[in-house]
C-alpha cells in the first residue's frame, strides 16, 4: 500500500507541476530552427528587441553566446556608441571619439523621424567627426570581426571617410528608408582585428549622425543583434515605425525576440490598447520579413516600492524621521503577462513565459534582483539568458524530432 501511495503521489505531482520553461507555440519557431540547422553554411541572423531589461547587454549576449556556441559564431553583431552618447550599454566593447555628441532615441518626445536599426542615433556639428572601437579581450563575445558596416547620414553626398586600419571601405546609398543622404559603408580588414577607427570629412556646418554599426568575422553561425532602449514601450516602435522598418532591411531577421512590457506596467496601462500595440509591431514584421519567425517574452516579477515614514523618539522633546522602503507586486505586471501569452495564443505565434519562469524560479533569483527589484543584476539577467537557451533547446530538439519522421515538411510550419 505504502508503495502504491508514493507511486500515485508521484504521478500526481508530475501532473500538478508542469514544466514552466518552455516556448509555448513552438512549432512556429520551425523556420528560425530549419536556419539554425543549416547554420553551418549560412549566417542566421537573430535581433533581439526591448528595453532596458536589453539596453544593458547582460540578458542578450547570455543567450548569444551559448546559441554561438552550439551553432557558430558569425561575429558580434549590432553595436553602438552607448558611452559616447552618455548612457549605458554592453561593457564587451568601448567607443572613443574627440568630439561632443548629442544623443537621440526612440522615447523622447522630440526626436528625428529616422533613428536608424538601433533606435538611437549620435549627432555633431563638427566637420570631421571621428570614432573608434575596441572590444574587449575578455569579454563575453569573441568580438573579432573581418567586416565592419557603418550607417551614418551626413546631410550631404559631399564627404568622404577614411579609415587607417581598414584595406578596403565601399560606401553605398540608402540601406534604410530616411533621407537620401543616408550612407552605409563597410569596411574589410585583411586580417581579424578587435580595433579600428573611422574619420567623416564633412564640408559646412551640416548635422552629422550616426546610427550604429554591424560586426562580421567572416564565418558562417548565429549574428546576434542586440537592440534595447531604456523605457521603451512597444507604442513608441510604433509611433515611429522607422526604426522596424530599418531593422528589417539591415539586419535581415530569421528570428526576432521581442522582450517588452515592463514599462507599459509602470503608467496607465490598458489592456486592450497594449494588445494593439502588440499587434501593429508583430504585423509589420511580418509584412517587412515574412519569413522570420517571432518569439514574444513576457516581463519579469518586477515589484512596486513604497516608501513610508516612521517617526522615532530619540530623546523627551527630539523625534527622528526614518525611511523604509517595502515592495509589492505590481498588478500590471500580471496584466501585460496576460495580453502578451493570450495574444501568442490567439495568434500562432511563439511565446516565452518569462514572468511565470520568474516566479517558479524565484529562488535561484533571489539574490539576482537590482535594488529597485524591477531590473536583475548581472548575475540575474545571465541566468534569464541561459533559462530562455534552455527553453529553445528545448524546443529545437523537439523540431529534429520532426524533421527526423517528416524531413520535407518540417520547414514549413510557422
Amino acid at each position: 500500500m505504502a508503495a502504491v501511495l508514493v507511486l500515485l503521489l508521484t504521478t500526481f505531482a508530475t501532473y500538478a507541476q508542469p514544466q514552466v520553461n518552455v516556448i509555448q507555440q513552438d512549432t512556429a519557431l520551425y523556420r528560425a530552427f530549419e536556419s539554425l540547422y543549416h547554420a553551418d553554411s549560412n549566417v542566421v541572423s537573430i535581433l533581439h528587441l526591448g528595453d532596458s531589461h536589453v539596453q544593458a547587454g547582460y540578458f542578450p549576449l547570455a543567450i548569444a553566446s551559448l546559441l554561438q556556441q552550439q551553432f557558430g559564431y558569425a561575429g558580434r553583431g549590432y553595436v553602438f556608441p552607448y558611452n559616447v552618447a552618455g548612457t549605458n550599454g554592453p561593457e564587451d566593447y568601448r567607443w572613443n571619439s574627440t568630439v561632443r555628441w548629442t544623443m537621440e532615441r526612440v522615447i523622447d518626445r522630440y526626436k528625428p523621424p529616422v533613428l536608424g536599426p538601433g533606435a538611437i542615433a549620435m549627432q555633431t556639428l563638427v566637420q570631421a567627426p571621428a570614432l573608434s572601437f575596441a572590444g574587449k579581450q575578455d569579454g563575453m563575445m569573441d568580438n573579432n570581426f573581418r567586416k565592419v558596416t557603418l550607417f551614418y547620414d551626413a546631410a550631404t553626398d559631399n564627404n568622404t571617410i577614411s579609415s587607417p586600419d581598414a584595406a578596403q571601405i565601399t560606401v553605398t546609398g540608402t540601406p534604410f528608408p530616411g533621407t537620401p543622404t543616408i550612407k552605409m559603408a563597410t569596411l574589410d580588414f585583411l586580417q581579424t582585428s578587435q580595433t579600428f577607427q573611422v574619420r567623416w570629412d564633412n564640408p559646412g556646418n551640416l548635422p552629422f549622425r550616426f546610427y550604429g554599426a554591424v560586426l562580421q568575422n567572416g564565418r558562417n553561425g548565429v549574428l546576434y543583434h542586440s537592440v534595447g532602449i531604456n523605457g521603451a514601450m512597444y507604442q513608441q516602435y510604433n509611433d515611429l515605425n522607422s526604426v522596424l522598418l530599418a531593422q528589417m532591411a539591415v539586419f535581415h531577421p530569421r528570428l526576432v525576440i521581442i522582450s517588452l512590457g515592463t514599462n507599459e506596467a509602470y503608467g496607465r496601462f490598458d489592456p486592450l490598447a497594449f494588445r494593439e500595440e502588440i499587434d501593429k509591431t508583430v504585423q509589420l514584421i511580418r509584412e517587412q520579413a515574412p519569413a522570420a519567425s517571432i518569439l514574444l517574452t513576457t516581463p519579469p516579477d518586477c515589484m512596486r516600492a513604497v516608501k513610508k515614514a516612521v517617526r522615532k523618539k530619540i530623546s523627551k522633546k527630539k523625534y527622528r524621521t526614518y525611511y523604509t522602503t517595502s515592495y509589492y507586486p505590481n498588478p500590471y505586471i500580471a496584466m501585460a503577462t496576460q495580453q502578451i501569452t493570450g495574444y501568442a495564443r490567439q495568434h500562432g505565434i511563439a511565446c516565452w513565459n518569462f514572468n511565470a519562469v520568474n516566479k517558479a524560479e524565484a529562488g535561484r533569483f533571489a539574490g539576482g534582483w537590482a535594488p529597485d527589484h524591477i531590473h536583475f543584476s548581472t548575475k540575474g539577467y545571465q541566468l534569464q539568458g541561459q533559462l530562455l537557451y534552455e527553453a529553445l533547446q528545448q524546443s529545437y530538439n523537439q523540431y529534429l524530432q520532426v524533421k527526423k519522421k517528416n524531413p520535407v515538411n518540417s520547414d514549413d510550419r510557422r
